[in-house]
């Protein structure tokens, strides 16, 4: 497919990212195919399926028995053609990285920092930014993307509230090197369990998986990490051969909060909050990073719409709109009955009382794919374009953008301004 971006579409890009070097810690790493066609229309998913693994299959297991609950295949169908992708999200940030290196018109400035945000002009927006010296200079642009995560600097700069919550436990999420195909497990498995519940999926082929799993309240890093051998006993397949040092090897781990936030709105003036910086779900479904691409496809089909005098800045108003009732309405719901279902206090029976868990025991291949596809998470902003009809009757118009994180425009000489 054509590489379809704002790049392509003649805007220039700055991204600005505060870290020296892209974040390759264990985080997110699992993709709808509705994401997944976002990067095909980026022009990214050759890289993406060269370096990831395709996930055809996912299931829900009884952590005590290891019995398998319920399952679904997710492989593409004819009816939706992607797949449901996984590749950590420091490597999917490589491959972008990579291609806008071979544009003209795109730049990132690492170790770069946002201090300061200006929108008293009618026109643009000013922001002062920090290098590693400590040198400030400003970037000025038409438009901004605010897409620099859960604590956005750019959202508590302009005020906007974060409402929600942070759940009581923490998050353990760890890389680690164990045979779990040998056993026979799909390459996704929730484990059901009031205390050991947990995600386990493949991350490659050469045998790295995903461990991530609810931990108590108030444990220190030491803690957690002495804790994890007996974790590993309780989850792992092989009848207690975990416990052993030689049975697995430990790549990284990371705690992390849980929370469930939603900025009260994800627009002022002219710039847009997008991904975590606009809303935090919890992890369990991969609802939050696919719910971030479709963000930014959805933002980056309104900004080059305006450029290519499509239709009004207006439009942005309608993406902040319509976004913001996708996570409230859908993604936020969901993702915290995901993270429920796993902690069930009665896992033997909750196959039947699940209503989710019910519907896939009995659901036919086609009912099973529209649920496969998440296509409830994409918008066609091209609908609320002035006399623009959507031409495919897909999720989306013909443009996508580009960046992981944020991205500003500048109107009739376009330039653009990201803050990680």
């Amino acid at each position: 497919m054509k590489d379809f971006s704002v790049l392509v579409a003649g805007i220039s890009v700055t991204c600005v990212e505060a870290l020296d070097a892209i974040d390759a810690s264990p985080r997110a790493m699992a993709y709808h195919p509705i994401a997944v066609q976002e990067m095909d229309r980026a022009g990214v998913l050759d890289d993406c399926r060269r370096i990831g693994s395709s996930n055809r299959g996912i299931c829900w297991r009884h952590t005590r028995t290891k019995e398998i609950i319920a399952e679904i295949d997710r492989a593409p169908s004819k009816e939706f053609p992607y797949e449901n992708l996984t590749i950590g999200q420091h490597l999917l940030a490589g491959i972008i990285l990579d291609h806008l290196k071979r544009y003209d018109n795109a730049k990132v400035l690492f170790s770069t920092r946002l201090t300061a945000v200006d929108q008293s002009s009618n026109d643009s927006v000013n922001l002062t930014i920090e290098d590693s010296t400590g040198t400030q200079s400003r970037l000025s642009a038409s438009y901004c993307v605010a897409a620099d995560g859960g604590r956005s600097t750019i959202r508590r700069l302009l005020d906007i509230s974060f409402d929600g919550f942070t759940y009581e436990e923490q998050l353990v999420s760890t890389n680690v090197y164990f045979d779990f195909a040998a056993h026979g497990w799909k390459d996704g498995n929730f484990m059901v369990d009031p205390d050991n519940w947990a995600l386990i999926g493949r991350i490659n082929n050469e045998g790295l998986w995903r461990v991530s799993y609810g931990e108590k309240p108030g444990l220190s890093h030491e803690e957690l990490k002495e804790r994890m051998p007996m974790k590993y006993a309780a989850m792992f397949p092989g009848e207690g051969k975990v416990t052993g040092v030689d049975a697995w090897k430990l790549q990284q781990m990371s705690p992390y909060r849980l929370n469930q936030r939603c900025a009260s709105t994800f627009k002022k003036g002219r710039i847009m909050l997008a991904g975590d910086a606009a809303h935090l779900c919890n992890p369990f479904g991969g609802l939050g990073l696919t719910g971030g691409i479709m963000d930014a496809a959805a933002v980056a089909d309104s900004l080059i719409g305006i450029h290519q005098g499509k239709t009004s800045d207006a439009i942005l108003e309608k993406y902040a709109e319509v976004r913001r009732k996708i996570f409230v309405d859908t993604v936020n719901p969901t993702s915290q009955t995901n993270k429920t279902r796993l902690h069930d206090p009665e896992p033997d029976t909750i196959g039947e009382r699940d209503p989710f868990l019910s519907m896939l025991r009995t659901a036919t291949k086609e009912e099973k794919q529209v649920v496969r596809s998440n296509a409830i998470l994409a918008v066609d902003m091209s609908e609320y374009f002035d006399g623009v009809q959507s031409s495919n009757g897909l999720p989306r118009s013909d443009v996508k953008v580009d960046d992981q994180q944020s991205i500003g425009i500048q109107g009739n000489a376009p330039q653009t301004t990201t803050v990680h």
